[in-house]
C-alpha cells in the first residue's frame, strides 16, 4: 500500500493554496439554469408541515390531498449555474453556458450565453430535508446541437476550457448525443470533461447504458471523470453488465449511510470506471468523497471535515463539483482536488452562501481541530 498523507495534511495543503491567490484555470459550465423557489410547506391555513416524513405520510395515506407552497424567496439554480458561480468564488475563469432567460439569471460576473428560459424548481424546505420539484420547460427538452453550435460560434472557444463541467444529464435529454458530437468535432475539446448527470437513480437502464457509451467514446479524445453521490453510483454500477455486487452488499433503507463499508464504495468506483473506461470515477457523499483512476486503478479516499449541522439541504454537490473542477483544472493531487469539493460543499451548507478561497482556507483553519492534526493515516486512503 502506497504511503498515505493524513487527512490534516491534505487540508493544510489545501488551506495553503487556497491562501496562495486565484488558480490559473478556465472552466466553462453547461446546459441547464432554473429558478429555484423556497417554499414553507403548509397543510391547511398555517398548518406548517416541518417533516418530510409526515408529508409523506400525509399525501400517501390520503389523510390530506393537497398542500399549499408558500414562497419564501427565490434564487438562481441549476448545477451549470451553481458550479459556475462556485468556481468563480474560488478564482477560475468562467463561461457559463445555460437556459438563463430570467431576471435572477440575468447578472453574472463572468461571461455567458443563454440557451433559453431556466426551469422553475419548488424547494420544499423541511427541518430534516428539502423536497425538490422541477417544472422544466420545452427549450430544456428540445436543446441540441443546433444551441450548442450557436453558443461556440458567439462566445471564444467555450469548449476549450481546461475543464468542461457538463451537469443535469436527467433534466435535459440531449445531453448523450451532444457529448457523442463534441467526441466526433475533435477540433474544439477540453483538458478535462467533469459530468454530474444529476439525480439518475431509477432512470431507464438503457438510458444510463447509452450515456456510458457515449462518454467512453468521449474519453477518446479528453480526459473524463463522472462525478455522482453515492446513491447514484450505486444506481449506476446496478445497470452494467454483469451488475456490481460487492460481497454481502444488501439493500439499505438509507443508501446514504455511512455504514455502508469503504470497501463496497471503492469496488463501486472500481468497477464502474474500469467498464466504461474512463480517466475518473468520483463519488461523493455525507461522511467522505472518493476517486477512481486509472493509475494502478487506485481509489483516492478524503473524509469531510467535522463541521456543525447543516442550514440547508441542497446544493452541496454542486459546489462539490466547483471545488472538484477547480482542483483539477490546477493540476492539483487527486486528494487536494476532492478535499477541495468537500470544503466548498461543507462551507455551503453550514453557511447559506457560496464561499471564496478566503472563507474556505479560514473554514478549514477553524474546523480541523488539534485531534486531527495528529491523528494516523487512517482517513486519507490510497488503496
Amino acid at each position: 500500500m502506497d504511503r498515505r498523507p493524513s487527512p490534516a495534511s491534505v487540508y493544510a495543503d489545501l488551506r495553503d493554496r487556497l491562501r496562495d491567490g486565484p488558480s490559473d484555470v478556465s472552466i466553462t459550465s453547461l446546459p441547464d439554469g432554473s429558478i429555484d423557489v423556497r417554499c414553507r410547506v403548509e397543510f391547511g391555513s398555517g398548518g406548517v408541515v416541518r417533516s418530510r416524513k409526515r408529508f409523506g405520510e400525509a399525501i400517501a395515506s390520503g389523510a390530506h390531498k393537497s398542500a399549499r407552497l408558500i414562497p419564501t424567496a427565490r434564487d438562481s439554480g441549476g448545477q451549470a449555474v451553481n458550479l459556475a458561480i462556485g468556481a468563480d468564488a474560488l478564482g477560475a475563469e468562467v463561461c457559463l453556458l445555460g437556459h438563463l432567460d430570467a431576471d435572477e439569471l440575468s447578472s453574472f460576473p463572468f461571461p455567458t450565453y443563454s440557451f433559453g428560459k431556466p426551469a422553475t424548481v419548488r424547494l420544499l424546505e423541511f427541518a430534516d430535508e428539502t423536497v425538490m420539484l422541477a417544472e422544466e420547460t420545452p427549450t430544456l427538452r428540445s436543446w441540441g446541437r443546433t444551441d450548442l453550435s450557436a453558443a461556440v460560434e458567439a462566445m471564444d472557444e467555450p469548449l476549450c476550457a481546461d475543464v468542461v463541467c457538463w451537469g443535469n444529464w436527467v433534466s435535459v435529454p440531449g445531453t448523450t448525443a451532444m457529448l457523442r458530437h463534441v467526441a466526433e468535432r475533435r477540433d474544439s475539446v477540453p483538458g478535462i470533461v467533469l459530468v454530474d448527470p444529476g439525480d439518475l437513480v431509477d432512470s431507464d437502464p438503457d438510458a444510463i447504458r447509452d450515456l456510458f457509451d457515449a462518454l467512453s467514446a468521449l474519453e477518446s479524445v479528453a480526459d473524463v471523470v463522472f462525478n455522482a453521490n453515492r446513491r447514484e453510483i450505486r444506481a449506476c454500477t446496478s445497470v452494467l453488465d454483469p451488475p456490481v455486487k460487492p460481497p454481502g452488499d444488501e439493500p439499505r433503507a438509507d443508501p446514504e449511510s455511512v455504514e455502508i463499508s469503504t470497501a463496497d464504495d471503492d469496488t463501486r468506483l472500481r468497477s464502474l470506471r474500469a467498464a466504461v473506461g474512463l480517466s475518473g470515477v468520483v463519488m461523493h457523499a455525507a461522511d467522505r468523497s472518493a476517486m477512481a483512476t486509472a493509475d494502478r486503478d487506485a481509489v483516492v479516499s478524503v473524509r469531510n471535515l467535522e463541521t456543525t449541522s447543516p442550514i440547508r439541504w441542497t446544493g452541496g454537490g454542486d459546489r462539490f463539483g466547483a471545488g472538484l473542477a477547480v482542483g483539477l483544472g490546477a493540476g492539483w493531487p487527486a486528494e487536494t482536488a476532492l478535499a477541495c469539493g468537500n470544503t466548498a460543499a461543507s462551507y455551503y451548507l453550514t453557511h447559506d452562501r457560496t464561499g471564496d478561497a478566503a472563507d474556505l482556507a479560514n473554514f478549514i483553519e477553524e474546523t480541523i481541530d488539534e485531534s486531527d492534526r495528529s491523528d494516523s493515516h487512517d482517513d486519507v486512503d490510497r488503496r
